[in-house]
């Protein structure tokens, strides 16, 4: 009988032991960040990023999405893709959080297909088709916290240019802001993605 609660003690001991040693995002274990983009719900786009840290200052961030609306007036379907190599440049790690300050070039490409209802004809409207190639690039700033172990929440801004090729410019005439889907020009950043470690 002894011999079994001697046993007992050890196996809780040695449980004990690995229950410090539990990884975190802070551990070398984890390299990688699987990412939702929160902030571009607002344009009708559902976008999965996966981030990989090639070391502790450098990371590449990969990032796909898909567009998708269809109402009576509108109906939107596209694919959007982005790249970013981030540079982190502030970094306080603690045992159950982290701070991270960086910098990253993008390159982006979006592709869209849109369809509009006409009411200026007569009838119920007739539907105009139109597509939109647009790339862009530019630089961002963010911060990157993660906590809880394994969540990650991102936060950044930045800004850069962006050029739409094969639209109609007599059917887009009136769409010439920054956030319209035709637009050529400098472009602001501003956004927030929701992740977790593995």
């Amino acid at each position: 009988m002894k011999k079994f609660f001697v046993v007992l003690v050890l196996i809780v001991s040695a449980s004990g032991v690995f229950a410090q040693i539990l990884a975190t995002a802070n551990s070398p274990e984890y390299k990688n960040v699987l990412k939702m983009s929160a902030s571009l719900f607002t344009r009708n786009t559902f976008q999965m990023g996966y981030e990989r840290f090639l070391d502790p200052n450098t990371s590449l961030y990969l990032a796909a999405g898909l567009n998708f609306r269809d109402t009576d007036y509108e109906r939107n379907w596209g694919v959007r893709t982005e790249a970013q190599l981030r540079f982190h440049v502030y970094t306080i790690i603690k045992p159950k959080e982290s701070h991270r300050l960086y910098f990253a070039p993008y390159l982006l490409n979006h592709y869209l297909e849109s369809e509009t209802r006409d009411y200026s004809s007569i009838g119920q409207g007739n539907w105009q088709t139109d597509t939109f190639d647009a790339i862009g690039g530019g630089m961002l700033f963010g911060w990157s916290f993660s906590f809880a172990n394994r969540v990650n929440l991102d936060v950044y801004t930045g800004g850069g240019f962006r050029k739409t090729f094969n639209y109609d410019n007599i059917t887009n005439a009136n769409n010439n802001g920054v956030f319209d889907y035709s637009y050529n020009g400098i472009v602001p950043r501003l956004g927030i993605d929701i992740g977790f470690w593995f």
